[in-house]
């Protein structure tokens, strides 16, 4: 049998002049093909990989013997965003990393585009839905419609409750609206499963922005909190302040609103801009900016490719759209004139042992800064979540995040949290599974159980 299936995609001098998809799926024939590919093991380690444990091995036999909307079935069972996953999850270190065809020195099976297939089907039929519990007279609030608020918010309504989602976008969906731009997934997807999801009889309050627990206390019998991470972190250095100086997060949060005609895109037409940070979001940042019409865009990573965190699909693509890579390097200054950004200082690092991460450590090698000429710094070194939300609620943080116990619930009775605001910022599908965890553990506090 030949490898893995590679359908076309756009060539990069093509694709970076829009944000459009550029990635063909799967027709019927390749997709027949490539579920042949899988040889369905008797413990599928792809399964545990996945965080919500998708019977992988089911889907793809049920797309082999022609039963797409079966195959389309088998993962909404599991996986609500099933089909918002299949376009972004990091698969290369979940799933497909498992696969067995890896041991056998072959390409793993494609699992998310098997899985993309699948959806489309589903999404031409019309989307699966599942039995609803009769209505119960307990009511959840859920604050924050990411992935985790939504996914919580699902479980919950089929499960009888009435569930009221407060979030402070004009829109349900967090950061697969407003934080991951559609080249990578058309947002028609996810649209289509959030609605599907309020379907279930759940109540949406668009911009409203909550920080009083205590008043959603004495309303409903328990509170789910998704908030996310919509904070980028700081560098530290002089200059940040500058103008043209932007936080990743923020960034692409107005890009996306730009391609919403909801608002305005920084300007980076012919402009040289600076990516500070390597992991995914410091690729969507490079990506995006070559898309607003950036004449030169650097990465600035401070540790080698090998410690870099980002998906190696990723990179390649931004590698083949002209993102330049400046690894063992930091900023330690960025310069400017008038309030404006006009350079970047970075010293060279070495790498040492590994430190408590498991990546190696770096040291700046004295002498070593050397300066760029910059239009634009995009700082993409990690996020956090909104820290004066977050007192607000007088919940116990640990580490800026909220704490909880395995149970997903936290220090105030009756509310409970996951997602990035828990886990620090992780992947939808992780978000999903929080979610999806912590309404079990809801329903079981609403039915007198233990916390």
């Amino acid at each position: 049998m030949s490898g893995r299936t590679h359908p076309p995609i756009l060539p990069p001098q093509v694709r970076i002049k829009t944000f459009e998809p550029y990635a063909e799926n799967l027709d019927d024939r390749m997709a027949l093909y490539e579920a042949s590919r899988c040889i369905t093991c008797y413990e599928p380690p792809c399964k545990e990989a996945c965080p919500t444990h998708i019977d992988i091995p089911e889907f793809i036999h049920r797309i082999k013997s022609g039963n797409y909307y079966g195959a389309a079935k088998v993962i909404r069972q599991s996986n609500i965003f099933g089909g918002e996953c299949a376009y972004v999850c990091p698969v290369e270190r979940l799933c497909e990393e498992k696969c067995v065809r890896n041991s056998l020195k072959d390409e793993p099976v494609a699992i998310s585009l098997l899985q993309r297939f699948a959806f489309e089907k589903e999404r031409k039929k019309g989307i699966i839905k599942f039995e609803k519990a009769p209505p119960k007279k307990k009511k959840v609030a859920v604050v924050g419609a990411g992935p985790a608020g939504l996914s919580a918010a699902y479980e919950l309504a089929r499960k009888g409750y009435k569930v009221t989602v407060f979030d402070s976008n004009p829109k349900a969906g967090g950061l697969m609206l407003y934080g991951i731009l559609p080249w990578k997934a058309s947002w028609e997807v996810a649209e289509s499963e959030i609605k599907n999801i309020l379907e279930y009889g759940i109540e949406f309050v668009p911009s409203k922005k909550v920080s009083d627990l205590k008043a959603l206390l004495n309303e409903y019998g328990a509170v789910f909190i998704g908030a996310g991470t919509s904070k980028s972190a700081k560098l530290g250095i002089e200059g940040e302040d500058l103008k043209g100086v932007y936080p990743a997060q923020d960034f692409l949060y107005d890009v996306a609103r730009h391609l919403q005609k909801k608002g305005k895109a920084p300007d980076l037409k012919g402009k040289r801009v600076a990516i500070i940070g390597g992991g995914d979001t410091a690729i969507d940042a490079s990506m995006a900016s070559l898309r607003l019409g950036a004449e030169r865009v650097y990465i600035i990573y401070r540790r080698s490719l090998a410690e870099m965190p980002a998906v190696p699909y990723g990179r390649k693509q931004a590698k083949e759209e002209g993102v330049e890579f400046l690894l063992l390097s930091s900023p330690v200054r960025i310069h400017g004139k008038n309030g404006a950004v006009t350079a970047i200082e970075c010293v060279k690092m070495a790498l040492g042992e590994p430190d408590q991460s498991g990546r190696r450590a770096v040291t700046p090698i004295k002498g070593s800064e050397f300066k760029m000429d910059i239009d634009a710094v995009i700082v993409a070194v990690g996020q956090k979540p909104d820290q004066e939300a977050l007192k607000s609620f007088g919940l116990k943080l640990k580490n800026g995040l909220i704490e909880t116990d395995n149970k997903f619930a936290t220090s105030i009775k009756g509310v409970f949290a996951g997602g990035d605001v828990v886990n620090g910022g992780e992947t939808v599908v992780k978000a999903t599974a929080e979610g999806k965890l912590a309404a079990e553990s809801i329903d079981q506090f609403l039915k007198g159980g233990s916390k």
